[in-house]
Formats: C-alpha cells, sequence, structure tokens
C-alpha cells in the first residue's frame, strides 16, 4: 500500500472562509482510499469515533472489504481499528452529516477523484481518434476538430482561439471544421502534460518544507 496524501482546501460556497483540512489518500493498487479517522475529525463530529463509524456502518449497511477496509494499527497503548473507506464511502458519510463542511469535503473528493485519474483516464494516442470519420485535403490527413477536442477530454467548444493561431492546420467545410492528425496529436499530447502535472503537484514530499540542511539536500544526499 503506497500512501498519497493530497492537501484539502476546499471552500465554503458563502464564499466568506477557506477551511483546511488533512486527508491523505491511500492508494491500494488502483483504488483511492481515505481514513474513517481523519474524516470523522475534519467532520468535526461530536460523536466519539467509535461510535459514529459504527452506527453508521449498521445503518447503511457498508460492507467490509467492499465499501471500507479495516485496518489494525498498533499503538504505545493499545491496538485500534481504523477504517479505510473507498471514495464512494467517504462522500457518501460526508454528506450525511447534512452540512456545509460535509459538503465541502464530499465536492473537494470529486474534484480530486478525477484529477488522481486524470492520466489513466486519457486514451492512448493510437485509441484516441479510432473511429473518427478522416478527410483528405491537399495531401493533409484531417479529424471533425470538435469531435476530435471530446476524444482528448476537453469540451467541444473549447476553442481557445486555437483556428486562429495555428490557421496552417485547420479548414472549414460547411459547418465542420476540420484539424490535421498532427495537430490533434498535438493536442492529446499536451493534455497528457496537464494530467501529469496536476498528480505531479499533488503528490506527497520527499520531505517536509525546510527540512534539514540546505546545503545536504543540495548535493543530493540525506542523513
Amino acid at each position: 500500500m503506497r500512501n498519497t496524501p493530497k492537501q484539502i482546501h476546499p471552500s465554503h460556497s458563502s464564499g466568506s472562509m477557506v477551511v483546511a483540512h488533512e486527508l491523505p489518500f491511500i492508494q491500494q493498487g488502483e483504488n483511492l482510499l481515505i481514513s474513517a479517522q481523519l474524516l470523522h475529525k475534519e467532520l468535526k463530529v461530536p460523536t466519539r469515533f467509535y461510535d459514529w463509524i459504527k452506527r453508521r456502518i449498521e445503518k447503511y449497511g457498508f460492507e467490509d472489504g467492499q465499501d471500507f477496509y479495516s485496518n489494525l494499527s498498533k499503538s504505545r497503548t493499545k491496538p485500534s481499528t481504523d477504517y479505510l473507506l473507498t471514495l464512494d464511502t467517504a462522500k457518501e458519510l460526508a454528506m450525511l452529516e447534512e452540512n456545509e463542511i460535509g459538503r465541502d469535503i464530499r465536492r473537494y473528493f470529486i474534484a480530486k477523484e478525477k484529477e488522481a485519474r486524470g492520466i489513466s483516464l486519457l486514451p492512448r494516442e493510437r485509441e484516441a481518434f479510432k473511429g473518427l470519420p478522416r478527410k483528405r485535403f491537399n495531401n493533409r490527413t484531417m479529424l471533425p476538430y470538435r469531435d476530435a477536442l471530446v476524444r482528448i477530454g476537453y469540451s467541444r467548444n473549447n476553442n481557445g482561439g486555437r483556428a486562429h493561431r495555428y490557421w496552417m492546420h485547420f479548414i472549414k467545410e460547411g459547418n465542420v471544421l476540420w484539424v490535421t492528425e498532427e495537430f490533434a496529436a498535438h493536442l492529446f499530447h499536451q493534455k497528457q502534460v496537464y494530467a501529469n502535472r496536476a498528480v505531479m503537484l499533488a503528490s506527497q514530499p520527499v520531505l517536509p518544507f525546510g527540512w534539514g540542511d540546505s546545503s545536504l539536500l543540495n548535493q543530493g544526499g540525506v542523513a
């Protein structure tokens, strides 16, 4: 199991303040899990954790191995059980609190889930444009631009002025805007870069910010 902590910064819909949370994701294979204890803390639930989680599990029929995973941890005093929740379960528990913090955290989970899975959701280039109609204009293979945008993961209306800046890659025929195959491939790779960048920025730091002697870090070593 590999931890992938991510910083939460959900904003209240009123816009009056921003509440910072600490809810690291735990990656298990392709599953993203959340500690129930941390979720309980950030939701500011007044009920004791073990009473709260057991009641929720029993009342809503959450199943071990499907909706959550029991995780036994040892401390100096006595072993304790945490519950690693799937994102769907964590979102449901957040909404069950019926308050603004719960709604904020649910919205955050939705956004971060899309971000974390961004790379895996992108199709491979050779599959991205499979099945799209192609036309030849002056010995150039071209694709319907707006359909290509959707395949890449953009909105159909996400033009961004590209047809004007890169006019040499576009042809308009009737109501259809066509784009060269090479420019469509460029947009595909650009989308991958954006998705990679988002994941890199959300990754766990090697060490806490400001840790240790900067001269040691600059030499590429740690004590």
